[in-house]
């Protein structure tokens, strides 16, 4: 699939991703709260979003370490909050997070995180508040 047209901007606000069938919030956590979040705050974000129906939907979650790697694409160019380049696609909101929760956590209670700048990923402290926030991902049912 043409990377180009991977990602799909629907009436209901929903983007598809036609190639993993899924389907993303166009904001992120930080440009929908106005602030950074630690790892539960996330799953927070996650179940306050759920309770609002986006697109009519109640099962949106944060992504998979698969999924958060995916999101990322060399050949995607949008922009985060201080302006640099972030390798998303340009259906995504621009000015928002770059350091992408997922929903990984390893034996030491450390969660993944998802760097969209150069899509490095890392296990780090829960609490990490600065920078970091989560896109919300749901799997679309065949």
């Amino acid at each position: 699939m043409d990377p180009a047209e991977r990602f799909h901007d629907n009436p209901n606000g929903i983007i598809s991703d036609k190639e993993l069938n899924l389907s993303w919030l166009p904001k992120d956590s930080k440009l929908d709260l106005g602030k950074w979040c630690n790892w539960e705050e996330a799953r927070g974000y996650a179940r306050t979003m759920n309770s609002c129906y986006p697109g009519g939907f109640a099962d949106f979650r944060l992504p998979t370490k698969a999924e958060g790697l995916n999101l990322f694409n060399k050949e995607y160019t949008n922009f985060d909050f201080e302006g640099e380049t972030i390798h998303i696609h340009k259906v995504f909101v621009p000015k928002g997070i770059y350091y992408l929760w997922t929903s990984e956590v390893n034996e030491e209670g450390k969660a993944l995180r998802v760097n969209l700048r150069d899509g490095t990923t890392e296990f780090v402290d829960k609490a990490i508040k600065d920078l970091h926030g989560t896109k919300l991902v749901r799997t679309v049912d065949r």
